[in-house]
Protein backbone atom coordinates (compact mmCIF):
# COMPACT_ATOMS: atom_id res chain seq x y z
CA UNK A 1 0.00 0.00 0.00
CA UNK A 2 1.41 3.25 -1.16
CA UNK A 3 1.11 7.01 0.39
CA UNK A 4 -0.96 7.62 -3.55
CA UNK A 5 -3.62 5.82 -2.21
CA UNK A 6 -4.65 7.84 0.80
CA UNK A 7 -6.57 10.54 -1.66
CA UNK A 8 -6.81 14.18 -0.20
CA UNK A 9 -10.38 14.04 -0.80
CA UNK A 10 -10.99 11.32 1.27
CA UNK A 11 -9.48 12.58 4.35
CA UNK A 12 -10.75 15.92 3.95
CA UNK A 13 -14.48 14.59 4.29
CA UNK A 14 -13.31 13.82 7.89
CA UNK A 15 -13.95 17.04 10.59
CA UNK A 16 -12.01 15.47 12.74
CA UNK A 17 -7.94 16.40 12.09
CA UNK A 18 -6.19 13.77 10.59
CA UNK A 19 -2.10 13.33 10.16
CA UNK A 20 -0.29 10.59 8.19
CA UNK A 21 3.36 10.13 8.85
CA UNK A 22 5.68 7.75 7.23
CA UNK A 23 8.97 7.19 8.56
CA UNK A 24 8.81 9.80 10.37
CA UNK A 25 7.70 12.27 8.23
CA UNK A 26 4.14 13.77 7.80
CA UNK A 27 3.17 12.94 4.60
CA UNK A 28 -0.59 14.34 4.75
CA UNK A 29 -2.96 16.58 6.62
CA UNK A 30 -6.42 17.27 6.01
CA UNK A 31 -8.24 20.87 5.60
CA UNK A 32 -9.58 19.82 9.28
CA UNK A 33 -6.36 19.88 10.23
CA UNK A 34 -5.40 22.90 9.24
CA UNK A 35 -8.32 24.36 10.07
CA UNK A 36 -7.48 23.33 13.57
CA UNK A 37 -3.47 24.44 13.34
CA UNK A 38 -4.78 28.12 11.97
CA UNK A 39 -2.18 26.88 9.43
CA UNK A 40 -2.11 25.86 5.28
CA UNK A 41 -1.47 22.25 4.92
CA UNK A 42 2.29 22.73 3.20
CA UNK A 43 3.06 24.78 5.93
CA UNK A 44 2.00 21.45 8.30
CA UNK A 45 3.55 19.19 6.09
CA UNK A 46 7.22 21.02 6.54
CA UNK A 47 6.88 20.78 10.78
CA UNK A 48 7.74 17.59 12.00
CA UNK A 49 4.90 16.57 15.04
CA UNK A 50 7.31 17.67 17.94
CA UNK A 51 6.79 21.15 16.72
CA UNK A 52 3.05 20.47 16.56
CA UNK A 53 2.06 19.10 19.60
CA UNK A 54 3.59 18.87 23.44
CA UNK A 55 3.71 16.11 23.84
CA UNK A 56 3.96 14.56 20.80
CA UNK A 57 2.32 10.94 19.90
CA UNK A 58 4.94 8.32 19.84
CA UNK A 59 4.74 6.62 16.64
CA UNK A 60 7.85 4.46 17.19
CA UNK A 61 8.91 1.02 16.26
CA UNK A 62 7.50 0.14 19.77
CA UNK A 63 4.38 1.97 19.64
CA UNK A 64 3.89 0.04 16.13
CA UNK A 65 4.99 -3.82 17.22
CA UNK A 66 2.14 -3.34 20.33
CA UNK A 67 -0.53 -1.72 18.50
CA UNK A 68 -0.27 -3.96 15.33
CA UNK A 69 1.23 -7.42 17.12
CA UNK A 70 0.21 -8.18 20.70
CA UNK A 71 -3.32 -5.87 20.62
CA UNK A 72 -4.23 -4.81 17.73
CA UNK A 73 -7.37 -3.69 18.72
CA UNK A 74 -6.63 -1.43 21.20
CA UNK A 75 -5.96 1.95 19.93
CA UNK A 76 -3.56 4.57 21.83
CA UNK A 77 -4.92 7.67 23.06
CA UNK A 78 -2.84 10.98 23.95
CA UNK A 79 -3.93 14.05 25.38
CA UNK A 80 -1.67 16.58 24.33
CA UNK A 81 -1.76 20.52 23.20
CA UNK A 82 -2.08 21.39 19.38
CA UNK A 83 0.52 24.86 19.32
CA UNK A 84 -1.21 27.06 16.98
CA UNK A 85 -0.17 29.52 14.38
CA UNK A 86 -1.13 32.77 16.57
CA UNK A 87 0.93 31.60 19.55
CA UNK A 88 -2.08 29.85 21.63
CA UNK A 89 -2.43 26.51 22.85
CA UNK A 90 -5.68 23.79 22.34
CA UNK A 91 -6.24 20.88 23.97
CA UNK A 92 -6.46 17.98 21.87
CA UNK A 93 -6.49 14.23 22.04
CA UNK A 94 -4.78 11.60 19.70
CA UNK A 95 -4.91 8.71 18.27
CA UNK A 96 -2.76 6.59 16.34
CA UNK A 97 -3.62 3.66 14.17
CA UNK A 98 -0.69 2.00 12.16
CA UNK A 99 -1.12 0.90 8.70
CA UNK A 100 0.78 -1.62 7.11
CA UNK A 101 2.36 -1.95 4.07
CA UNK A 102 5.09 -4.47 4.09
CA UNK A 103 7.99 -3.06 5.33
CA UNK A 104 7.07 0.91 5.44
CA UNK A 105 4.13 1.37 8.39
CA UNK A 106 1.87 3.85 8.02
CA UNK A 107 0.82 6.10 10.95
CA UNK A 108 -2.77 7.60 10.71
CA UNK A 109 -3.14 10.33 13.80
CA UNK A 110 -6.61 11.19 14.24
CA UNK A 111 -6.78 14.52 15.93
CA UNK A 112 -10.08 15.78 18.10
CA UNK A 113 -10.41 19.55 19.48
CA UNK A 114 -10.91 18.98 22.98
CA UNK A 115 -10.72 22.51 24.36
CA UNK A 116 -14.26 22.88 24.80
CA UNK A 117 -14.69 19.37 26.75
CA UNK A 118 -11.64 20.74 29.38
CA UNK A 119 -13.25 23.79 29.95
CA UNK A 120 -16.35 22.00 30.99
CA UNK A 121 -14.33 19.60 33.15
CA UNK A 122 -12.53 22.67 34.76
CA UNK A 123 -16.02 24.28 35.46
CA UNK A 124 -17.39 21.48 36.93
CA UNK A 125 -14.43 20.88 39.09
CA UNK A 126 -14.61 24.92 40.29
CA UNK A 127 -18.29 24.42 41.00
CA UNK A 128 -17.65 21.15 42.91
CA UNK A 129 -14.69 23.12 44.88
CA UNK A 130 -16.88 26.00 45.57
CA UNK A 131 -19.94 23.87 46.93
CA UNK A 132 -17.36 21.71 49.21
CA UNK A 133 -15.94 25.33 50.31
CA UNK A 134 -19.53 26.84 50.65
CA UNK A 135 -20.28 23.60 52.57
CA UNK A 136 -17.33 24.03 54.73
CA UNK A 137 -17.41 27.47 55.63
CA UNK A 138 -21.32 27.38 56.41
CA UNK A 139 -20.06 24.49 59.30
CA UNK A 140 -17.14 26.55 60.37
CA UNK A 141 -19.77 29.22 60.42
CA UNK A 142 -22.02 27.91 62.73
CA UNK A 143 -19.46 27.17 65.26
CA UNK A 144 -17.78 30.00 65.09
CA UNK A 145 -21.45 32.01 65.83
CA UNK A 146 -21.40 29.38 69.23
CA UNK A 147 -18.41 30.34 70.23
CA UNK A 148 -19.34 34.21 69.78
CA UNK A 149 -22.66 33.73 71.76
CA UNK A 150 -20.87 32.37 74.49
CA UNK A 151 -17.95 35.28 74.35
CA UNK A 152 -20.62 37.74 73.59
CA UNK A 153 -23.11 37.20 76.18
CA UNK A 154 -20.84 36.22 78.70
CA UNK A 155 -19.13 39.82 78.25
CA UNK A 156 -22.39 42.01 78.00
CA UNK A 157 -23.83 39.80 81.28
CA UNK A 158 -20.20 40.96 83.25
CA UNK A 159 -20.53 44.49 82.20
CA UNK A 160 -24.32 44.32 83.86
CA UNK A 161 -22.31 44.07 87.07
CA UNK A 162 -19.65 46.51 87.18
CA UNK A 163 -20.07 50.23 87.21
CA UNK A 164 -19.28 52.26 83.92
CA UNK A 165 -16.56 54.95 85.51
CA UNK A 166 -14.55 51.27 86.15
CA UNK A 167 -11.61 50.79 83.98
CA UNK A 168 -12.51 46.90 83.62
CA UNK A 169 -15.63 48.33 82.57
CA UNK A 170 -14.20 50.08 79.90
CA UNK A 171 -12.06 46.98 78.43
CA UNK A 172 -14.64 44.63 78.41
CA UNK A 173 -16.78 47.07 76.11
CA UNK A 174 -13.61 46.98 73.93
CA UNK A 175 -13.43 43.48 73.85
CA UNK A 176 -17.79 43.64 73.08
CA UNK A 177 -16.30 46.05 69.91
CA UNK A 178 -13.81 43.72 68.35
CA UNK A 179 -16.26 40.06 69.21
CA UNK A 180 -18.67 42.27 66.80
CA UNK A 181 -16.72 42.56 64.30
CA UNK A 182 -15.66 38.55 64.34
CA UNK A 183 -19.76 38.80 64.06
CA UNK A 184 -19.50 40.83 60.61
CA UNK A 185 -17.09 37.91 59.34
CA UNK A 186 -19.14 35.29 61.02
CA UNK A 187 -21.69 37.02 58.92
CA UNK A 188 -19.51 36.99 55.61
CA UNK A 189 -19.00 33.53 55.94
CA UNK A 190 -23.01 32.44 56.20
CA UNK A 191 -23.11 34.84 52.97
CA UNK A 192 -20.98 32.93 51.06
CA UNK A 193 -21.30 29.66 52.11
CA UNK A 194 -25.81 30.09 51.27
CA UNK A 195 -25.00 32.02 48.28
CA UNK A 196 -27.61 34.72 50.09
CA UNK A 197 -30.06 36.24 48.71
CA UNK A 198 -29.85 40.17 49.60
CA UNK A 199 -31.45 41.13 53.05
CA UNK A 200 -32.53 44.64 51.96
CA UNK A 201 -32.85 47.83 53.81
CA UNK A 202 -32.12 51.12 52.94
CA UNK A 203 -28.26 52.06 53.58
CA UNK A 204 -26.36 55.18 53.60
CA UNK A 205 -23.62 53.77 50.72
CA UNK A 206 -21.06 57.03 52.17
CA UNK A 207 -20.16 55.72 55.35
CA UNK A 208 -20.50 51.84 54.18
CA UNK A 209 -18.04 52.55 51.76
CA UNK A 210 -15.62 54.33 54.17
CA UNK A 211 -16.14 51.95 57.02
CA UNK A 212 -14.97 48.56 54.51
CA UNK A 213 -12.41 50.69 52.83
CA UNK A 214 -10.65 51.53 56.61
CA UNK A 215 -11.14 47.78 57.41
CA UNK A 216 -9.15 46.25 54.47
CA UNK A 217 -6.30 49.10 54.97
CA UNK A 218 -5.71 48.32 58.46
CA UNK A 219 -2.56 47.15 58.89
CA UNK A 220 -1.10 47.68 55.70
CA UNK A 221 0.96 49.82 54.18
CA UNK A 222 -1.31 51.32 51.76
CA UNK A 223 -3.75 54.98 52.16
CA UNK A 224 -7.11 55.51 50.40
CA UNK A 225 -8.16 58.73 49.43
CA UNK A 226 -11.69 59.42 49.40
CA UNK A 227 -14.26 61.87 47.17
CA UNK A 228 -16.92 61.01 48.14
CA UNK A 229 -20.39 62.92 47.30
CA UNK A 230 -21.98 64.96 50.01
CA UNK A 231 -25.28 64.31 48.25
CA UNK A 232 -24.91 60.08 47.25
CA UNK A 233 -27.99 58.61 46.87
CA UNK A 234 -28.52 56.18 49.75
CA UNK A 235 -29.04 52.32 47.67
CA UNK A 236 -31.65 49.29 49.46
CA UNK A 237 -28.81 46.63 49.97
CA UNK A 238 -27.86 43.94 52.36
CA UNK A 239 -25.46 45.90 54.34
CA UNK A 240 -23.21 43.03 55.21
CA UNK A 241 -22.80 41.60 51.80
CA UNK A 242 -22.31 44.75 50.36
CA UNK A 243 -20.02 45.81 52.66
CA UNK A 244 -18.02 42.95 51.94
CA UNK A 245 -18.11 42.96 48.83
CA UNK A 246 -16.21 46.95 48.60
CA UNK A 247 -13.99 44.72 51.32
CA UNK A 248 -12.96 42.01 48.61
CA UNK A 249 -12.59 44.88 46.03
CA UNK A 250 -10.79 47.12 48.30
CA UNK A 251 -7.92 43.85 49.48
CA UNK A 252 -7.97 43.41 45.86
CA UNK A 253 -6.20 46.99 45.25
CA UNK A 254 -3.94 46.57 48.60
CA UNK A 255 -2.43 43.25 47.07
CA UNK A 256 -1.91 44.66 43.79
CA UNK A 257 0.48 47.41 45.21
CA UNK A 258 2.96 45.01 47.80
CA UNK A 259 4.81 47.83 48.47
CA UNK A 260 2.28 50.00 49.31
CA UNK A 261 0.50 52.88 47.49
CA UNK A 262 -2.70 55.19 47.29
CA UNK A 263 -6.15 53.84 46.78
CA UNK A 264 -8.84 56.26 45.42
CA UNK A 265 -11.96 56.08 46.43
CA UNK A 266 -14.32 58.18 44.26
CA UNK A 267 -18.74 57.83 45.17
CA UNK A 268 -21.39 59.54 42.97
CA UNK A 269 -24.65 59.84 41.45
CA UNK A 270 -25.34 58.75 38.11
CA UNK A 271 -28.65 58.34 35.86
CA UNK A 272 -26.77 56.05 33.35
CA UNK A 273 -25.67 52.33 34.25
CA UNK A 274 -23.64 50.60 31.21
CA UNK A 275 -24.71 46.96 30.34
CA UNK A 276 -23.09 45.52 28.13
CA UNK A 277 -23.65 46.40 24.32
CA UNK A 278 -26.71 48.92 26.00
CA UNK A 279 -26.94 51.31 28.94
CA UNK A 280 -29.48 51.07 31.49
CA UNK A 281 -31.63 54.33 32.66
CA UNK A 282 -32.14 54.96 36.13
CA UNK A 283 -30.71 56.54 39.38
CA UNK A 284 -27.46 55.02 40.30
CA UNK A 285 -24.49 54.78 43.04
CA UNK A 286 -21.62 54.47 41.22
CA UNK A 287 -18.39 53.67 43.30
CA UNK A 288 -14.99 54.07 42.01
CA UNK A 289 -11.83 51.81 43.52
CA UNK A 290 -8.49 52.88 41.62
CA UNK A 291 -4.84 51.16 42.53
CA UNK A 292 -1.41 52.23 41.44
CA UNK A 293 -0.17 49.28 40.81
CA UNK A 294 0.96 47.32 37.70
CA UNK A 295 -2.76 47.18 36.08
CA UNK A 296 -4.42 43.64 34.58
CA UNK A 297 -3.04 42.16 31.83
CA UNK A 298 -5.11 42.13 28.57
CA UNK A 299 -4.87 38.37 28.44
CA UNK A 300 -6.57 37.46 31.72
CA UNK A 301 -8.95 40.62 31.46
CA UNK A 302 -11.86 38.54 30.88
CA UNK A 303 -10.86 35.69 33.86
CA UNK A 304 -10.40 38.19 36.78
CA UNK A 305 -13.98 37.16 38.31
CA UNK A 306 -13.64 33.13 37.69
CA UNK A 307 -13.57 31.39 41.00
CA UNK A 308 -9.98 30.18 42.11
CA UNK A 309 -7.95 32.83 39.30
CA UNK A 310 -5.39 34.96 40.88
CA UNK A 311 -2.37 36.59 39.09
CA UNK A 312 -0.74 37.17 42.57
CA UNK A 313 2.41 35.49 43.62
CA UNK A 314 2.25 32.80 46.33
CA UNK A 315 3.20 34.12 49.67
CA UNK A 316 1.55 35.29 52.66
CA UNK A 317 -0.94 37.63 51.17
CA UNK A 318 -1.76 35.29 48.48
CA UNK A 319 -5.63 34.53 48.36
CA UNK A 320 -7.56 31.88 46.56
CA UNK A 321 -8.82 34.22 44.17
CA UNK A 322 -12.15 34.37 45.48
CA UNK A 323 -12.70 37.36 46.35
CA UNK A 324 -13.24 39.23 42.59
CA UNK A 325 -15.72 36.32 42.16
CA UNK A 326 -17.74 36.97 45.37
CA UNK A 327 -17.70 40.57 44.46
CA UNK A 328 -19.18 40.44 41.53
CA UNK A 329 -21.36 37.74 42.61
CA UNK A 330 -22.98 40.50 45.15
CA UNK A 331 -23.24 43.18 42.98
CA UNK A 332 -25.23 40.99 40.31
CA UNK A 333 -27.37 39.75 43.32
CA UNK A 334 -28.71 43.40 43.88
CA UNK A 335 -29.06 43.84 40.36
CA UNK A 336 -25.55 46.35 39.77
CA UNK A 337 -22.75 45.60 38.12
CA UNK A 338 -18.98 46.02 38.19
CA UNK A 339 -17.03 47.63 34.90
CA UNK A 340 -12.95 46.96 34.68
CA UNK A 341 -10.70 48.50 33.37
CA UNK A 342 -6.93 48.72 32.92
CA UNK A 343 -5.36 51.79 30.88
CA UNK A 344 -1.60 50.81 30.75
CA UNK A 345 0.59 52.27 33.46
CA UNK A 346 -2.67 53.43 35.81
CA UNK A 347 -3.01 50.50 37.74
CA UNK A 348 -6.74 48.96 37.91
CA UNK A 349 -10.47 50.80 38.20
CA UNK A 350 -12.98 48.82 39.22
CA UNK A 351 -16.54 50.88 38.85
CA UNK A 352 -19.52 49.68 40.72
CA UNK A 353 -22.79 50.26 39.83
CA UNK A 354 -25.86 50.36 42.33
CA UNK A 355 -29.36 50.77 41.97
CA UNK A 356 -30.26 54.25 44.44
CA UNK A 357 -33.23 54.43 46.15
CA UNK A 358 -35.47 57.12 46.34
CA UNK A 359 -35.86 57.57 49.90
CA UNK A 360 -33.31 58.44 53.22
CA UNK A 361 -31.92 55.77 55.17
CA UNK A 362 -32.71 55.63 58.84
CA UNK A 363 -30.99 58.48 61.89
CA UNK A 364 -28.50 56.27 63.08
CA UNK A 365 -29.36 56.37 66.68
CA UNK A 366 -26.10 57.59 69.07
CA UNK A 367 -24.58 55.01 71.13
CA UNK A 368 -24.41 55.71 75.03
CA UNK A 369 -23.12 52.99 76.97
CA UNK A 370 -25.52 52.22 79.92
CA UNK A 371 -26.16 49.52 82.05
CA UNK A 372 -29.32 47.54 80.84
CA UNK A 373 -31.57 46.79 84.03
CA UNK A 374 -31.54 43.41 85.40
CA UNK A 375 -34.50 43.27 87.25
CA UNK A 376 -36.74 40.61 86.68
CA UNK A 377 -39.52 41.00 84.13
CA UNK A 378 -41.18 37.54 84.76
CA UNK A 379 -41.63 34.62 86.40
CA UNK A 380 -41.94 30.65 85.33
CA UNK A 381 -39.91 28.08 83.50
CA UNK A 382 -38.33 28.35 80.07
CA UNK A 383 -37.27 25.72 77.97
CA UNK A 384 -33.57 26.23 76.07
CA UNK A 385 -32.97 23.71 73.29
CA UNK A 386 -29.16 24.40 72.00
CA UNK A 387 -26.59 21.55 71.07
CA UNK A 388 -23.66 23.10 72.76
CA UNK A 389 -23.34 23.41 76.83
CA UNK A 390 -21.95 26.66 77.15
CA UNK A 391 -25.09 28.34 75.16
CA UNK A 392 -27.55 26.54 77.20
CA UNK A 393 -25.32 27.65 80.62
CA UNK A 394 -25.44 31.18 79.17
CA UNK A 395 -29.06 31.03 78.83
CA UNK A 396 -29.21 29.49 81.89
CA UNK A 397 -27.59 32.46 83.42
CA UNK A 398 -29.37 35.24 81.45
CA UNK A 399 -32.61 34.18 82.21
CA UNK A 400 -32.00 33.48 86.04
CA UNK A 401 -31.02 37.17 86.09
CA UNK A 402 -34.72 38.03 84.61
CA UNK A 403 -35.95 35.72 87.11
CA UNK A 404 -36.77 32.43 85.11
CA UNK A 405 -35.91 29.20 86.22
CA UNK A 406 -34.76 27.16 83.26
CA UNK A 407 -34.59 23.63 81.49
CA UNK A 408 -32.47 22.21 78.94
CA UNK A 409 -32.36 19.94 75.74
CA UNK A 410 -29.92 19.43 73.60
CA UNK A 411 -31.58 18.96 70.43
CA UNK A 412 -35.55 18.75 69.49
CA UNK A 413 -36.54 15.21 70.44
CA UNK A 414 -35.78 16.17 74.07
CA UNK A 415 -37.45 18.96 74.32
CA UNK A 416 -40.82 17.64 72.55
CA UNK A 417 -40.51 15.16 75.39
CA UNK A 418 -39.77 17.88 77.64
CA UNK A 419 -42.49 20.20 77.48
CA UNK A 420 -44.83 17.11 77.32
CA UNK A 421 -43.83 16.01 80.90
CA UNK A 422 -44.22 19.58 82.00
CA UNK A 423 -48.06 19.38 80.88
CA UNK A 424 -48.84 16.62 82.04
CA UNK A 425 -47.29 17.69 85.22
CA UNK A 426 -49.29 20.85 85.23
CA UNK A 427 -46.19 23.20 85.30
CA UNK A 428 -46.13 24.32 81.68
CA UNK A 429 -43.20 26.29 80.32
CA UNK A 430 -43.99 30.08 79.83
CA UNK A 431 -41.92 30.22 76.75
CA UNK A 432 -39.73 28.24 74.67
CA UNK A 433 -36.45 28.88 72.89
CA UNK A 434 -35.11 27.01 70.11
CA UNK A 435 -32.12 26.49 68.41
CA UNK A 436 -32.16 26.67 64.84
CA UNK A 437 -29.74 23.53 63.92
CA UNK A 438 -28.84 20.93 65.51
CA UNK A 439 -25.77 18.35 64.89
CA UNK A 440 -27.64 14.70 65.15
CA UNK A 441 -30.96 15.84 66.12
CA UNK A 442 -34.23 17.61 65.20
CA UNK A 443 -33.78 21.34 64.67
CA UNK A 444 -35.90 24.70 65.41
CA UNK A 445 -38.60 24.31 62.79
CA UNK A 446 -38.90 20.55 62.73
CA UNK A 447 -39.47 21.01 67.11
CA UNK A 448 -41.74 24.05 66.80
CA UNK A 449 -44.53 22.07 64.37
CA UNK A 450 -44.38 19.25 66.94
CA UNK A 451 -45.11 21.89 70.00
CA UNK A 452 -47.61 23.57 67.99
CA UNK A 453 -49.39 20.20 67.87
CA UNK A 454 -49.48 19.67 70.99
CA UNK A 455 -49.67 23.23 72.39
CA UNK A 456 -51.54 25.37 69.88
CA UNK A 457 -50.69 28.41 72.18
CA UNK A 458 -46.61 27.34 72.46
CA UNK A 459 -44.65 30.55 72.89
CA UNK A 460 -41.38 30.55 70.89
CA UNK A 461 -38.58 31.81 70.30
CA UNK A 462 -35.74 30.67 67.34
CA UNK A 463 -32.25 31.54 67.98
CA UNK A 464 -29.66 30.88 65.13
CA UNK A 465 -26.72 32.73 63.19
CA UNK A 466 -28.24 31.72 60.03
CA UNK A 467 -29.91 35.51 59.46
CA UNK A 468 -30.64 34.01 55.83
CA UNK A 469 -32.43 31.05 56.65
CA UNK A 470 -36.47 31.19 56.04
CA UNK A 471 -36.97 30.09 59.51
CA UNK A 472 -35.36 33.46 60.59
CA UNK A 473 -36.24 35.80 57.54
CA UNK A 474 -40.01 34.42 57.92
CA UNK A 475 -39.74 32.87 61.83
CA UNK A 476 -43.56 33.85 62.16
CA UNK A 477 -44.71 31.48 58.94
CA UNK A 478 -43.04 28.65 60.98
CA UNK A 479 -44.94 29.14 64.50
CA UNK A 480 -42.30 31.54 66.61
CA UNK A 481 -43.10 34.45 67.80
CA UNK A 482 -39.61 35.91 68.14
CA UNK A 483 -36.14 35.60 67.05
CA UNK A 484 -32.94 36.22 68.52
CA UNK A 485 -29.88 36.02 66.10
CA UNK A 486 -26.51 34.58 67.48
CA UNK A 487 -24.23 35.55 69.08
CA UNK A 488 -26.50 37.82 71.00
CA UNK A 489 -26.42 39.41 74.59
CA UNK A 490 -28.23 40.20 77.56
CA UNK A 491 -29.61 43.18 76.83
CA UNK A 492 -31.09 41.87 73.09
CA UNK A 493 -32.53 38.80 74.80
CA UNK A 494 -34.25 40.75 77.69
CA UNK A 495 -35.85 42.87 75.35
CA UNK A 496 -37.42 39.86 73.18
CA UNK A 497 -38.26 37.85 76.18
CA UNK A 498 -40.08 41.52 77.55
CA UNK A 499 -41.56 41.79 73.75
CA UNK A 500 -43.49 38.38 73.83
CA UNK A 501 -44.44 38.03 77.44
CA UNK A 502 -46.05 41.32 77.82
CA UNK A 503 -47.78 40.73 74.17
Amino acid sequence: MSTDQFAPTIIDLIDEGVITVSNGRIIQVNAAMARMAGRSIPELQALDLEAMFDPPPFVGPKARAESAHENPELIPLYESSLKMADGRISAVALSVHFIWAGKNPIAVIIVRNIAERKKMQQELLKSRQLESIAALSGGIAHDYNNLLTAIMGNISLALTGIPEDDAIYDWLSQAQEAALIAKELTNRLITFSKGGLPQKEIVDIAGLIESATEFALSGSNSIAEFDISPDLWCADVDRTQIGQAFHNLVINAREAMPDGGKISVIAGNTTIMPEGPIRKQGRFVMVSIQDTGTGIPADVMGRIFDPYFSTKEMGDQRGMGLGLSIANSIIEKHDGRIVVASPPGEGALFQVYLPASTKAAPAVQPHEPSHPSTSAIGSGRILVMDDEAMIRNLAGNMLGKLGFETEFACNGEEAVAAYEKAMADGHPFVLVILDLTVKGGMGGKDTIRRLREMDPDVKAIVSSGYANDPGVTHYTEYGFCGVVAKPYRFDEIREQLKTILDR
